[in-house]
């Protein structure tokens, strides 16, 4: 019998959480799954671990070099078996023996328009943005008003370990990009929701750990995100533009806000202590991106906004009652 439901676990280093992470599937109610890891060349132990597991459940795979996450991804989601499933990272686990079910029992109540779900959105990480979101995200976000939310709210799935998706969409849709080795999960999610839609659910399945060594912190020290968020985002306001010209700079004042204001109050932190790297990045994507106003303006905004602080949930508002979708 092939199983309801593929558990996606890319792994890298993953001790001490690797565990906790298969032993909440284990003891799921909902027993029909597999899981299927692959293991990026660690060297501190977990592959040890890995090899301890005894499952038939539990595929496990031993990458030779490391393919970095979203080609680790690619490559698990080739050797998926089932129609469904559910991303859960090595430092992330099920919070309730009830989780897959709760997914499942989702997705036999999905239409078929819907390509990916993300799950605990309850658990949206506070600001007067994301605030916003929750008021106005409907259950189903439709393809056509895709590009506008991931424009205005980055992107909306969060962790991987919130998605659940129809196994079939990643070759569908072209696979994770490696050469955004920093936002290919940004990129991917915005490209399926171009094309489909996506469920937002509040059920929370997966607690989502934070800890230093947590990747969207490790590998952003000196503003490698910056480039490839702003390509992504560059897309996403070309397609805006192109039916709505007349709101050019609504778009340009959000676009500056979110992806210049916040960013360079995070680059003056670390250039304060030291680190001018992500500053000079910064600075160096900004001049030459589309979508963010000029440097003068930017500056002037970063002051007025109190470093991306104020006024984007207003623009945000303005922008959803003028914008043509």
């Amino acid at each position: 019998m092939l199983p309801e439901i593929s558990i996606i676990t890319p792994t890298w280093n993953g001790l001490p959480y690797i565990k906790e992470c298969v032993e909440s599937v284990i003891t799921q109610s909902f027993q029909n799954w597999e899981m299927v890891i692959s293991d990026d060349g660690s060297s501190d132990g977990t592959r040890d671990y890995l090899k301890t597991l005894n499952d038939s459940r539990i595929k496990v795979y031993f990458q030779e070099s490391n393919l970095g996450i979203f080609e680790n991804l690619n490559f698990i989601f080739s050797k998926t078996k089932s129609p469904l499933s559910q991303i859960l990272c090595q430092d992330d686990y099920f919070v309730k023996k009830t989780s897959i079910e709760t997914i499942i029992n989702y997705w036999k109540r999905a239409p078929e328009s819907i390509s990916f779900v993300r799950f605990n959105f309850n658990n949206v990480v506070q600001c007067k943005l994301t605030k916003y979101l929750k008021e106005i995200a409907p259950k189903v976000l439709d393809s056509s008003k895709s590009s506008l939310f991931f424009y205005i709210f980055g992107n909306i799935p969060g962790n991987l370990s919130n998605v659940s998706l129809r196994s079939d969409i990643v070759k569908k849709f072209n696979y994770f990009q490696q050469s955004l080795p920093f936002a290919g999960d940004f990129d991917f999610w915005s490209r399926v929701s171009e094309k489909s839609n996506i469920g937002i659910e509040d059920e929370i399945i997966t607690f989502v750990r934070r800890h230093p060594k947590v990747a969207s912190i490790t590998l952003n020290k000196k503003g490698e995100l910056i480039s490839q968020n702003n390509k992504i985002v560059s897309s996403l306001y070309s397609k805006l533009l192109d039916t709505n010209r007349n709101k050019k700079l609504l778009l340009k004042i959000i676009g500056t806000l979110n992806y210049d204001s916040l960013q360079r109050d995070t680059a003056l932190r670390k250039w304060f202590y030291g680190y001018s790297e992500y500053l000079i990045e910064l600075n160096l994507i900004s001049t030459n991106t589309s979508f963010i106003l000029p440097n003068y303006i930017r500056w002037f905004l970063f002051i007025v906004s109190l470093g991306g602080r104020v006024g984007r949930v207003l623009i945000a508002k303005i922008i959803f009652k003028i914008v043509t979708l």
